[in-house]
């Protein structure tokens, strides 16, 4: 490829405070410009504060994109490394803009979760595709969530968590942030496609008994997609020992898994007389992020 870097990777995540003191306007910004109540605020401050202030999440998806963007390299391409977010600065059309003022003329663009939704992956899309006007062309990597590396990746960390115990007496957990259920009749792929990698990690680690729920569903006052966690554990409770929680859907560690995983969960299994674990997250794992790089590849061409 050319060996000028006219080429940009756009690496897009969902984004998380900085500090305590900027929960409140991450917090307006997920609201739309509506900024919470003081209880609904104080919250999300505690539920920071108990995972011990604010989430890694933004260094861990740097390190993620750094290492898409050395994938690349080791491919020959050239690229220019832009991470943007959702909700917090930098912003996804802030880095697109960027872009556009660095000269990049084609550029390949990734989110930070494997599988796509209208609701979430399109929303990501769009911000960038307004952002980039008519000089910067603009290809994405849509969802990856059946990626072998992937896969294996989450097969493996569920396979060193359940060490020690039985897995006739464990029962996996599957699980990945809900959506409105709304996006179903819609025909949103979303569920599907996290019902396939769960499918894929459990056949591959050998695990016996396995269920996929949602987490952290929102109160927005409309349904949500379930079953949520929490009820599958008690519903459960009368036939295993042991828990294992693995996420599919969130790939680094935040909030979402820190404390609805590694808290919520956690003491619900607690009251119940269960063992609890949670298999790792696939962080800036090097494999996962060099195959992912390839897809990278594969869409700038």
């Amino acid at each position: 490829m050319n060996a000028s870097p006219n080429i940009g990777l756009l690496v897009m995540h969902y984004g998380t405070p900085a500090s305590i003191d900027e929960v409140l306007p991450y917090y307006t910004h997920i609201r739309r410009g509506r900024p919470p109540a003081p209880e609904q605020l104080q919250d999300l401050v505690d539920r920071y504060l108990a995972i011990g202030g604010p989430s890694p999440l933004t260094a861990i998806s740097q390190a993620q994109a750094e290492g898409i963007l050395l994938g690349l390299q080791r491919r020959g391409v050239p690229a220019k490394l832009y991470v943007g977010t959702k909700h917090a600065p930098p912003f996804v059309g802030d880095a697109v803009r960027a872009m556009v003022s660095d000269g990049i003329e084609r550029a390949v663009g990734v989110v930070l979760a494997p599988h796509y939704s209208g609701f979430s992956i399109a929303a990501y899309e769009k911000y960038a595709l307004d952002a980039a006007g008519s000089s910067l062309s603009l290809s994405f990597v849509e969802r990856w969530g059946t990626l072998p590396e992937f896969v294996s990746g989450l097969a493996e960390r569920v396979s060193v968590s359940m060490e020690g115990w039985s897995p006739a007496e464990t029962l996996v957990i599957f699980s990945a942030h809900s959506l409105p259920e709304k996006i179903i009749a819609a025909g949103d792929p979303y569920r599907d496609e996290l019902l396939e990698t769960s499918r894929r990690v459990a056949e591959l680690a050998g695990v016996p008994h396995w269920e996929f729920a949602f987490q952290s569903a929102s109160n927005t006052g409309e349904p949500w997609l379930g079953p949520d966690i929490l009820d599958v554990i008690s519903l459960n409770a009368s036939s295993y020992r042991n828990v294992l929680s693995c996420t599919v859907g969130f790939v680094s560690d935040h909030l979402e898994v820190l404390y609805d995983l590694g808290i919520e969960a956690r003491d619900r299994c607690a009251e119940l007389g269960l063992g609890f674990r949670r298999a790792a997250t696939i962080g800036a794992d090097a494999g996962v992020m060099d195959a992912l790089a390839g897809l990278c590849a594969d869409a700038l061409r």
